[in-house]
């Protein structure tokens, strides 16, 4: 199956302390929708002279005991292909991520992984995130612990418009919902996953 979305996804993550703090304050006003699994192997190649990146993420849920009465799920997975145009918007001494992002969904992920390496892309990064999320007020708050880096928290506004007014806009109220996690904006991390990792800037 395919599937075809386009939006402008404006989010912020932050490092995370203390879990089960962050927990118990997420729990008090957003209302908990699942855990995931998410495995990302990112590729890239170089096409009429520019570097175009894509990736393909594989999502498994499972069944939380951090989370009280969290409901049982079974490990059926998704695949998902993602082509993201990122940049990361400083505003008042801090950033938001703004990304134009088109997505496809997927019934399986070799077919299209052997398309990609025999058209010239290469593997650039192997990423993995376990992921608790929420939802509350139009955003997705995500706790997750990415292997080999610790645990941030991310929060996630998806808009039609990426213009200085909705970004600033929606930068207001991310930072609003992470002081309600518990959370103070010294703690944002500005660069993306894979500088953190030591790949690039995928």
């Amino acid at each position: 199956m395919w599937y075809n979305q386009a939006m402008y996804e404006i989010e912020l993550k932050a490092h995370v302390e203390d879990r089960k703090a962050v927990i118990k304050n997420l729990e008090r006003f957003a209302d908990f929708s699942g855990a995931i699994e998410k495995d990302d192997t990112y590729y890239s190649n170089t096409i009429n002279g520019k570097t175009v990146k894509v990736r393909i993420r594989t999502e498994t849920p499972f069944t939380t005991s951090e989370i009280q009465d969290a409901p049982q799920t079974g490990a059926q997975k998704s695949v998902i292909f993602t082509y993201k145009k990122k940049e990361v918007v400083q505003q008042d001494g801090s950033a938001v991520e703004v990304n134009d992002e088109k997505e496809l969904f997927l019934s399986e992920s070799e077919p299209f992984e052997v398309f990609l390496k025999d058209t010239g892309f290469k593997t650039t990064l192997k990423k993995h995130k376990t992921v608790l999320s929420w939802h509350y007020d139009g955003a997705h708050l995500e706790l997750c612990t990415v292997e080999r880096l610790g645990d941030f928290m991310e929060i996630e506004i998806l808009t039609e418009s990426n213009d200085e007014k909705t970004v600033s806009q929606t930068k207001e109220k991310l930072l609003k919902m992470l002081s309600k996690c518990g959370i103070s904006e010294d703690k944002i991390e500005n660069r993306y996953y894979s500088q953190m990792l030591g790949g690039e800037n995928v």
